[in-house]
């Protein structure tokens, strides 16, 4: 059984549907492995937990990505 790890800020819900099923499929392709017989974890990072250039990403968030760091409450 394939198992299929994405490491990412934190993403929305919505995302993660969308990112599951088109991973999941292309796997599913190439492997010839029925959909079912995938799994796909996500791992979120929080913006203490990450950084670019030297600098975590809670001083300086990345402002193009979209996921629930930048979420407006």
């Amino acid at each position: 059984m394939p198992a299929i790890t994405i490491q990412s800020l934190e993403l929305r819900d919505d995302q993660k549907k969308i990112i599951a099923e088109k991973f999941i499929s292309i796997m599913s392709e190439v492997s010839l492995v029925p959909k079912d017989r995938i799994y796909l974890f996500f791992d979120g990072y929080t913006l203490d937990n990450a950084a670019a250039d030297g600098v975590l990403f809670s001083e300086r968030p990345p402002k193009v990505a979209q996921g629930k760091f930048n979420e407006k409450k």
